[in-house]
């Protein structure tokens, strides 16, 4: 009669473990789906974030030289990858278009590799150009 007990008691308690795991794998697939779906949602965002990096950023940046007061205009696009996919810099005061040619270097670094990239020219044009990109 013993044995009987033990084994009534056994059985039950294999019974009651089967239905916590069966518990505990329906708990987790609505777990699972919850954080699917937060993370497609994360995902949805990035892609949107994304596609706002192709329009054109304008700077503008207004200083000073020798020869008067420029008021610079810094035009750039990003890639996917955050990286300068176009740049233009242009003045209505003054000519920058050996400048803007030399900044064609720029193009395939990120922000803050053109902000510690000298480019060319006087270092007054440098540093607005800099200043600008902080």
């Amino acid at each position: 009669m013993k044995y009987l007990y033990i084994l009534i008691v056994t059985i039950f308690l294999a019974s009651c473990w089967a239905s916590v795991e069966e518990n505990k794998i329906t708990t987790t697939d609505e777990n699972t789906t919850e954080v699917t779906n937060d993370i497609n949602s994360e995902v949805n965002s990035l892609d949107e974030q994304n596609e706002d990096t192709s329009k054109v950023t304008k700077i503008e940046a207004n200083y000073t030289n020798p020869a008067g007061p420029v008021d610079m205009v810094i035009s750039y696009s990003l890639d996917s990858e955050w990286k300068i996919e176009t740049i233009d810099l242009s003045a209505t005061t003054f000519d920058l278009t050996e400048y803007n040619k030399s900044a064609q270097v720029l193009v395939g670094k990120t922000i803050d590799e053109a902000k510690i990239t000298w480019i060319a020219g006087a270092s007054l044009l440098n540093e607005a150009f800099k200043n600008a990109l902080k």
